[in-house]
């Protein structure tokens, strides 16, 4: 594809060449369906014996309710991978490992952690729907549980799934929650306008949404999220129900052509601006959620400019925990995203 016939497919995930069911991919894990993917990170959580959890300070802080207030951090380099030896990390009964933006991480750290202290594994896939590591193994299922977040890059209106991989955890998990939740307003504006803004082009629908955005008082240059996200109540857990039906739209095929093919579109384009990506290579099985690349105030603004023109919104990631805000290291705050989808 041409640049131009790409940014058109920014808003549109082309047809799935036949329906195709997530249970049915992501067999033999158990798949059960939620909401959003940290009611899935709750329930695993739970299941793991409840008490603290040790999450990555590179996190967004409102995942920290999922984990009901007893957290604890590690720290991660630049290349987003555990900077230290898991032997010096705090006891906690679950320790989550994260696939940024798609990449799979390195899980011997985690294993190593885990036969030291009996610690669940969390495998938290939310960014990384049909991405494989370099065994071929979907990410979400190398771990004792898994969360994906399919809403993040397919056209849903909502939709979280935990996958469990070993039976015996599974038998510990609260009762799952029943298909056809009531959804929120936003959820379904956005299932609604989606058809419209793939149907408007990649370059008119940005237009629409910053214009949607301003109006919210949405600023693209803020990395401070919803207060009060951190201990917010999660809300009723319930997923629609056509999360667990035939999904007709963005089979893996389909998916990992046309998003491989936008991340290289953007990296190009850093490469013009002299950004340096967050990831040095795109490995054969990842499937990117967006194309993260580092980025000071003024580096910022121009790669802004120049994705927009692609019909990409630019967005700095995460809105760190407030218990690492304050000390976080120049790695941690310096990281922005051109998104391929919404």
């Amino acid at each position: 594809m041409s640049p131009a016939e790409l940014a058109r497919t920014v808003y549109a995930p082309p047809p799935a060449a036949a329906p195709w069911r997530l249970a049915e991919l992501y067999a033999p894990a158990l798949a059960r369906f939620y909401r959003y993917g940290r009611h899935a990170l709750a329930d695993a959580f739970r299941a793991a014996g409840g008490g603290p959890v040790l999450l990555p300070g590179f996190f967004c802080r409102e995942v920290l309710a999922a984990a009901s207030g007893q957290t604890l951090f590690y720290t991660v380099g630049p290349d987003l991978q555990p900077d230290a030896d898991s032997a010096a990390w705090p006891a906690a009964r679950a320790v989550l490992a994260v696939d940024y933006f798609g990449f799979p991480c390195d899980l011997a750290p985690f294993r190593a952690y885990a036969r030291r202290t009996g610690a669940a594994i969390v495998e938290d896939a939310s960014h990384g729907l049909f991405s494989r590591d370099g065994e071929g193994l979907l990410l979400g299922t190398r771990a004792d549980f898994g969360a994906l977040s399919p809403r993040k890059t397919l056209p849903l209106a909502d939709g979280g799934v935990l996958l469990v991989t070993d039976p015996g955890r599974a038998a510990a998990l609260p009762p799952a929650p029943g298909a056809g939740g009531p959804g929120t307003a936003r959820s379904g504006l956005k299932a609604a306008a989606r058809p419209l803004l793939a149907a408007a082009g990649a370059r008119t629908a940005r237009v629409l949404l910053e214009a949607l955005r301003a109006a919210r008082g949405f600023d693209w240059r803020d990395r401070l999220g919803r207060e009060g996200s951190e201990d917010a109540p999660l809300g009723d857990p319930a997923p629609a129900a056509a999360l667990s039906g035939p999904i007709s739209c963005g089979d893996e095929a389909g998916e990992r052509a046309r998003r491989r093919a936008l991340y290289e579109l953007c990296a190009a384009t850093a490469r013009e601006l002299g950004l340096p990506p967050v990831f040095s290579s795109l490995p054969a099985g990842v499937v990117p959620y967006a194309f993260a690349f580092r980025a000071g105030p003024a580096a910022a603004e121009a790669a802004y400019a120049a994705y927009r023109r692609l019909g990409l919104s630019v967005l700095p990631w995460p809105d760190l925990p407030g218990a690492v805000r304050a000390d976080a290291p120049a790695h941690y705050r310096d990281v922005y995203l051109a998104h391929f989808l919404w």
